[in-house]
């Protein structure tokens, strides 16, 4: 490793020092058109020499590689509830300012405005806060579920197979798979010690968010969040191999997150909040879902009784239909009651990407489909945001 990145700045100083040593011997009144002409060609060359240096030293460091052991494409299933559950408390805070003009004002509205004005004073740092602890929090699961399935042998194999079909999945979208650290050669307890790191920093954020909100009951469900994120996989009778990951994720990344995140941001809980969490969660359902179906040969070989396994692969690809149109069809009422009839117009604009993402499961296009659900789940959030702003 000392080697290589050694080599990469050797390479890099040489390019920079061949373009100056080239530039210096030029006497400025004799550049010409052909003088420029290979000065541009110098540059290039010295930029194609520093992006292979750069890449170089990526490598080296295999930052690359802990990149995409914290899978970034399940990201927005942890940030877009977050969202959601900002906008759910913004729409209640721009109401309860609303009164109508009365001489004297009411003791009432006096009160209201003034917790509007506290609660609105502190809803970008504890919306950042929150931000950071969904995001966190995921790559923390993520990397304890690396960690779990990796010393149990669950990826044994798959260091070779998902190199080589990582690239040819995104090019194609066939059903590639995320590269695994635990798998790829990363000692287990880096990767361990990544997963505590990330919970810590997570922890320290959402204390944070729940010292400035005053919602202390948010630390029980603080505490619950990490619990099931480690017996997701982790422990001696994860969850996750029994059939009910995707329960906790409904619970986790769709009613606690929006709902916890409206709570810390407007100090209650709404109706309207409760139907987005609901919508949230089956999408994050979904994405786990396809998922377990990618993978759904290799956990039934390791004893892994994912809900995909249990329910064989087309039951399974029903179930995850049902579960999209639910959720369209929550997401619809919920962005209309925002904003009518706009808000569900905007909302179905997009109907054409679950369509695709139910067409590809049954022909093994899982990458496609992944990122089809992914994109379901942010493009939800993005409208819900919208229609809170402008209603």
């Amino acid at each position: 490793m000392v080697g290589r990145s050694w080599k990469a700045r050797c390479l890099l100083g040489h390019a920079m020092a061949s373009l100056w040593m080239y530039i210096m011997r030029m006497p400025v009144s004799r550049i010409d058109a052909g003088d420029m002409r290979d000065m541009r060609r110098a540059c290039a060359h010295v930029s194609a020499r520093m992006a292979d240096s750069l890449r170089s030293m990526l490598d080296s460091m295999n930052i690359r590689l802990w990149f995409a052991g914290a899978r970034p494409k399940t990201w927005p299933a942890s940030i877009a509830p977050v969202l959601v559950g900002a906008a759910m408390a913004y729409v209640r805070l721009t109401q309860l300012g609303t009164c109508i003009e009365i001489n004297p004002e009411p003791a009432e509205c006096t009160a209201n405005r003034a917790q509007q004005s506290v609660l609105l004073g502190r809803f970008w740092p504890v919306f950042a806060l929150c931000v950071l602890v969904a995001l966190l929090f995921q790559i923390a699961v993520n990397y304890a579920n690396d960690y779990s399935d990796g010393i149990r042998g669950v990826d044994a194999g798959r260091d070779k197979e998902e190199l080589a079909q990582w690239d040819a999945g995104q090019v194609r979208g066939r059903g590639a798979k995320p590269q695994r650290l635990v798998a790829s050669g990363v000692p287990p307890k880096q990767v361990l010690m990544a997963a505590g790191s990330a919970a810590a920093l997570a922890c320290v954020c959402g204390l944070a968010a729940v010292l400035i909100s005053q919602g202390w009951w948010l630390l029980a469900v603080g505490a619950l969040s990490l619990v099931a994120g480690w017996f997701y996989t982790g422990g001696r009778h994860p969850y996750g191999y029994a059939g009910f990951g995707e329960l906790g994720v409904f619970l986790f990344f769709g009613l606690a997150a929006v709902l916890g995140t409206e709570y810390a941001l407007s100090g209650t809980v709404e109706g309207m909040g409760v139907a987005a969490a609901v919508c949230c969660g089956l999408n994050a359902v979904m994405l786990l879902m396809i998922n377990n179906l990618r993978d759904v040969e290799e956990d039934r070989e390791h004893g892994k009784r994912t809900l995909a396994v249990r329910l064989g692969e087309h039951n399974a690809g029903i179930l995850l239909t049902v579960c999209c149109v639910i959720a369209w069809m929550i997401g619809a009422f919920v962005c209309m009651a925002l904003w009518m009839p706009w808000g569900a117009v905007l909302l179905i604009s997009g109907v054409g990407v679950p369509v695709r993402m139910i067409l590809s499961v049954p022909k093994r296009r899982f990458c496609t489909a992944f990122n089809d659900a992914g994109f379901q789940t942010s493009f939800f959030a993005v409208v819900v945001v919208v229609s809170a702003l402008v209603m």
